[in-house]
């Protein structure tokens, strides 16, 4: 069985306590993690008894410490951003992140792709002009470190990017998890819906919204199954609620 976290922001007392207790095979963090010390240790009590996976969301670049303690992390090979893997038998996809306007908003048809890749974005914007000079200046004065990314260029490690959107159409899976929500939600994304569909999934299962709205009704329409899943809580891999998010009740 794989249990799906919404969003935990920093808390990790719940998915501790929920493994100890369930024993899922594996455990999905659906994005804004925001770890306080790198994610192996927040998690280091139940390393051993279940499969961690996560996707990042956009909270998860708000600050270097948030950042390396996820993509930096021991468990950072276990971000399923734009790949599918198998899990407890089931092929899960991953699409961590959320559009932003200056780099691809696909809020209608034919919004404009700004910058189709990280890399892209790199080379062609300010900050990454900016950057590049940090790091020529660097490596003259014979820093060999790495000059981490700052402001924008950190902030956009969490933005859903064109070419790996497009790279998981080509792939299909049973499950895919994202930070964004499909158009079922009053905020949600047809891209996330086109996605799912090109993929072949029947399920699909998304935080960041903090709530878990009933999408049944919107399912036959939009070709799969959807779940959102609300602030710190939990749904298994059926769709069964597992732990109700904080703020359900209030957003329903």
């Amino acid at each position: 069985m794989i249990y799906f976290f919404g969003d935990v922001h920093g808390n990790f007392k719940h998915v501790i306590s929920s493994v100890l207790e369930k024993r899922p095979k594996a455990i999905v963090l659906l994005g804004d993690i925001e770890a306080q010390q790198p994610l192996e240790r927040e998690l280091q009590s139940v390393l051993a008894l279940t499969d961690i996976w996560w996707i990042h969301g956009n909270h998860d670049t708000d600050s270097q410490k948030n950042h390396d303690n996820l993509f930096g992390s021991a468990l950072a090979d276990r971000n399923l951003h734009g790949r599918v893997v198998e899990i407890d038998g089931l092929r899960v996809a991953g699409l961590g992140g959320v559009f932003r306007g200056e780099i691809w908003y696909p809020d209608s048809p034919d919004a404009p792709v700004n910058f189709e890749s990280y890399d892209v974005y790199q080379q062609n914007s300010e900050p990454g002009r900016i950057h590049a000079a940090a790091q020529h200046r660097a490596l003259r004065r014979g820093e060999m470190a790495e000059v981490k990314a700052a402001g924008k260029l950190l902030t956009h490690r969490s933005s859903i990017f064109y070419a790996d959107w497009l790279e998981l159409q080509s792939q299909q899976a049973d499950i895919l998890v994202t930070h964004e929500a499909p158009s079922c939600h009053r905020n949600g994304f047809k891209a996330i819906d086109e996605l799912a569909r090109a993929m072949k999934v029947t399920k699909a299962f998304h935080g960041h919204h903090h709530d878990r709205r009933d999408y049944s009704p919107t399912w036959d329409q939009i070709g799969f199954k959807a779940y959102g899943v609300g602030l710190r809580g939990i749904t298994d891999q059926d769709g069964n609620g597992v732990r109700a998010g904080e703020l359900d009740q209030e957003r329903l």
